[in-house]
């Protein structure tokens, strides 16, 4: 199981790579379209907030599956149980 577990984490991992320097390569991109079309200056701080939130949930996706890959099995559990407490039609009492 453990080599499944960490066979999804590395492509996650490489997902959330992409999506990283994606942000950064249409941020250059539309930086250097901005200035050739207005003269305007492009705001970096704004897609360096982007891309430091973006590496913030991945840090955090990280941690949390080395934990799930710890305890796969009681959260698994916990989470069908609480899936299927939710999927349920709420009965109406007349």
């Amino acid at each position: 199981m453990f080599f499944f577990l960490s066979g999804i984490q590395s492509m996650i991992n490489l997902l959330f790579l992409v999506i990283v320097l994606g942000t950064l390569g249409v941020s250059w991109v539309f930086a250097q379209r901005l200035r050739k079309q207005h003269g305007a200056d492009f705001p970096w701080n704004k897609a360096a907030g982007i891309v430091g939130i973006e590496v913030l949930i991945w840090i955090g996706f990280n941690i949390f599956w080395e934990f799930f890959k710890v305890y796969w099995l009681p959260i698994s559990i916990i989470a069908i149980v609480i899936i299927y407490i939710l999927s349920r039609k709420k009965r109406r009492h007349v």
